[in-house]
């Protein structure tokens, strides 16, 4: 008789029914979410693969995202290199006209003059590119605007670079590699005890400034603020005016101090600087577009491809027409030559005839487009192999951890059964007493 309705058998008829309905619950979640399990541990067996597919595909995932980024601005870098390309071909062309006439001229000069001011302005502009708030070519220091050519008017130009007294700069060396700033406490004051002559107090102190660089001498107390060029030095004593030699050529300057008079003694405020246009750096940038492939982007605004075709531009562009000192270009056919071979160099990867101011770096148009069409179809084809293993793990994981949708909403079915039955069983049972039995 105690085996009718008594504590223990409700207990467990209420436990088995509790073990019923946490199975009815648990296939609901499943067939709601189409997940085996909502932890790891609901899937213990099959959850360290699981982990790695996972962290295999998020790997993945993060190269594809980097490597659309790098993409976009490669792109970038591409169309500021073919507006680029076009205006040094452009400024060519201008340079072939006036060749093929009269050097001599007035208005065919200022011509080919205004188009050497242009290209330069047009250079500078696609070099000054920015994209996703970065600049493209400065190098590391991608929130500095690269290029300042301080370009406003080719009047002002050729007022600072006369092509007599200041030319612009014939090198590399001298136009975008060196920046540097001597205070007197470096070099112990300068004595400028002749028209053209600076010497510095302490030896070798001017060993860094080299000969075709334009210097700017300021807070001297003797009056010789200014911009000389270059012409010769020992590392202690520059001087400003007389025949230059560069590589193969001769450039004559005629210069002085606007103190004429001789003063033996050092100015000890004067302060000597060189700069050039280039306010970014020289690091490179390495992106990786998997675990074991990576290239370098080491593209900025004083690539030899970009500053060949400036320094070639500034060269045309100095000395205006008909000026008294006779630094236009009327006065010096010879810098057609050597713009023409600096065009040349900075567009083809080989280029006829001497270098002009020496061994120029070998980097061109062609072969930066050619480099970063590289790099963009290592990216497009690394991705699309990414993308297909992405797929490929998703797929795994979905085996995984997905459920199959017929059989868990039969078992469903099956355990809501079960536990209506249940219910009405203990309803049943509960109902019995001793008096109803007998």
């Amino acid at each position: 008789m105690n085996r009718i309705a008594n504590l223990a058998s409700t207990n467990a008829l209420v436990s088995r029914l509790m073990q019923t309905q946490a199975r009815v619950n648990d296939l609901q979640i499943q067939a709601s979410t189409e997940k085996v399990s909502q932890t790891y541990q609901g899937i213990a067996r099959n959850s360290q693969r699981l982990v790695s597919v996972e962290n295999s595909r998020d790997m993945l995932s993060n190269f594809v995202s980097n490597n659309v980024t790098t993409d976009l601005r490669l792109k970038t870098m591409d169309v500021a290199v073919s507006g680029i390309r076009t205006a040094i071909i452009d400024f060519r062309e201008a340079l072939f006209e006036f060749e093929a006439g009269s050097g001599d001229e007035e208005q065919r000069v200022k011509d080919v003059q205004d188009a050497a001011f242009r290209a330069m302005n047009d250079i500078g502009i696609h070099l000054n590119s920015d994209a996703d708030g970065r600049f493209m070519f400065s190098g590391s220091r991608v929130t500095t605007q690269p290029v300042d050519l301080g370009l406003t008017t080719l009047q002002d130009f050729q007022a600072q670079y006369d092509g007599e007294s200041t030319v612009y700069p014939p090198t590399r060396e001298a136009h975008v590699e060196t920046n540097v700033t001597l205070p007197p406490a470096a070099t112990g004051g300068l004595t400028m005890t002749a028209a053209d002559t600076i010497q510095a107090g302490t030896g070798s102190s001017l060993s860094s400034i080299p000969v075709g660089s334009i210097i700017t001498i300021s807070n001297s107390a003797i009056g010789n603020d200014g911009t000389y060029t270059v012409v010769s030095n020992d590392g202690t004593n520059i001087t400003i005016a007389g025949a230059m030699t560069v590589g193969t050529s001769t450039i004559n300057v005629t210069n002085a101090f606007p103190s004429v008079t001789p003063v033996p003694a050092a100015d000890a405020t004067a302060t000597i600087s060189v700069s050039s246009y280039y306010n970014g750096d020289t690091a490179s940038q390495t992106q990786r577009v998997d675990e074991y492939r990576d290239f370098t982007m080491d593209i900025n605004a004083i690539d030899p491809a970009f500053e060949k075709a400036i320094r070639a531009m500034g060269l045309i562009a100095q000395g205006e027409y008909g000026s008294l000192g006779g630094g236009g270009l009327e006065n010096h056919p010879e810098r057609l030559d050597q713009a023409l071979y600096l065009i040349t160099s900075s567009l083809e990867i080989t280029t006829m005839g001497s270098a002009p101011f020496g061994n120029e770096e070998k980097s061109n148009i062609a072969q930066v487009q050619q480099d970063m069409g590289y790099h963009r179809v290592l990216i497009d084809q690394t991705n699309k192999q990414h993308k297909t293993l992405i797929s490929f793990f998703d797929q795994s994981v979905i085996e995984t951890e997905n459920i199959n949708t017929t059989e868990v909403v039969a078992r469903l079915l099956d355990e809501t059964r079960a536990l209506e039955t249940a219910y009405q069983a203990i309803a049943r049972i509960q109902q019995l007493s001793l008096g109803k039995f007998m």
